[in-house]
């Protein structure tokens, strides 16, 4: 994740210790030198201009709505020759919210080039809503968002099929020609190492439940050393043996950062007891991911956290489309929409491909700048945020592109 903006490295709190200021204002100023290259701006970043927001809780309802019922079928919304289908599971308030979201999408953006065709699906149905979309000529699916429908999408038949960007995190096995959309704890804390890592804090201690599993630790370290970081030391802790760290001095006394790492049950006891060893170089990071609270005993620990890019406007006009506010479910599905019809309109719908989707400069919509890998993994950029008491503070805003 390289940046380009020039931040907020003024601000820094007197509790960040000169070591870890002086590094973050190298990075800082290392950026401004940075090659920028060219990403596909998205219809969606171009239609709305809205007030900005410090992150998307401020302007989304995170806590969403309750479940409401659907009727199995389809649906469609405009009537454009190219048609975008979204297979959706019927019930839950997610599902709804990202189906209402793209439905917002293809209304505010689709003019008269797109019809978005979404198949209200059953359990078990997933495979019929697959062959009715095709069968309406989707040119891309968007959806599924639950892990047993993968199972409809034949690996074998991946290139026979339209491309298809799922609602699932890049932590989920996939099928060939299946793009993950929705970022995770782990991604987070993998982008907040980068921007460690980016600022010649590489050596990082890394602080995980004692039950988290392999795979995800292993997902985690790949994730960091793909950056340029190595992880130095994966290290349990539980806040009811936290005397664990104590035995630790010579690791951490290495550290150039330390990562609390995702699900960590009690982060503001994992800092207290690093404090409390008294090895910490003066100028180790304190890291965390997007779930990490906002309270004093967690000062000055840096957090990555994925921002909107204006979207003012676009929560109005879903509160009065749909009446209600927007989640960030809703704001996913406006994206994954939103990128379709961005496409369509600058290119054609011959551009729904994959190769398309794996554009290294990467696309824009409401939750900031994204890109694909060529496995079909996502890649987000976000801000990074210091927490201060029992808030969030700007350090760095998320950079426009890749």
């Amino acid at each position: 994740m390289q940046r380009h903006g020039t931040g907020n490295a003024g601000a820094m709190p007197e509790r960040i210790s000169d070591g870890a200021r002086s590094a973050l204002r190298a990075l800082l100023r290392s950026r401004a030198g940075a090659r920028r290259l060219r990403f596909i701006m998205l219809a969606a970043s171009l239609a709305f201009a809205g007030c900005q927001s410090s992150t998307v809780d401020d302007a989304l309802d995170v806590e969403g709505g309750r479940e409401s019922s659907v009727a199995a079928g389809i649906e469609t919304v405009g009537s454009g020759p190219v048609v975008i289908g979204m297979l959706a599971a019927l019930g839950s308030a997610g599902e709804r919210d990202r189906r209402d979201g793209a439905k917002l999408a293809a209304m505010q953006l689709g003019g008269d080039q797109v019809t978005l065709a979404v198949y209200n699906a059953r359990p078990g149905a997933a495979g019929a809503g697959i062959e009715a979309l095709i069968g309406r000529g989707a040119k891309i699916l968007i959806g599924p968002s639950r892990t047993d429908q993968l199972g409809a999408f034949s690996a074998g038949a991946a290139e026979a099929r339209p491309p298809v960007v799922a609602f699932l995190p890049n932590g989920v096995a996939r099928p060939p020609g299946i793009f993950a959309f929705l970022s995770d704890e782990t991604d987070s804390a993998v982008e907040v190492a980068s921007y460690a890592v980016q600022a010649g804090r590489k050596r990082i201690v890394l602080l995980h439940p004692p039950e988290m599993e392999q795979a995800g630790l292993a997902r985690l370290r790949k994730g960091i050393e793909a950056k340029g970081g190595q992880v130095s030391a994966a290290l349990p802790f539980s806040a009811r043996a936290s005397d664990g760290v104590a035995s630790q001095g010579a690791v951490l006394k290495a550290a150039d950062a330390v990562l609390l790492g995702p699900g960590l049950e009690s982060p503001a006891a994992a800092v207290a007891a690093l404090r409390a060893t008294g090895a910490l170089s003066s100028g180790a990071l304190i890291l965390g991911t997007s779930e990490l609270p906002a309270q004093r005993g967690l000062m000055g620990t840096l957090v990555c956290r994925v921002d909107q890019a204006a979207v003012a406007d676009v929560t109005q006009r879903y509160r009065a489309e749909f009446g209600r506010a927007m989640t960030k479910d809703a704001a996913y599905g406006f994206d994954a929409a939103a990128l379709a019809i961005g496409i369509i309109r600058s290119r054609g719908a011959d551009a729904l491909t994959a190769a398309t989707l794996s554009a290294r400069g990467g696309f824009r919509g409401l939750l900031g700048a994204f890109r694909f890998t060529a496995p079909g993994d996502i890649e987000r950029n976000c801000s990074i945020y210091r927490v201060e008491g029992d808030s969030y503070q700007m350090q760095d805003p998320a950079p426009n592109g890749f």
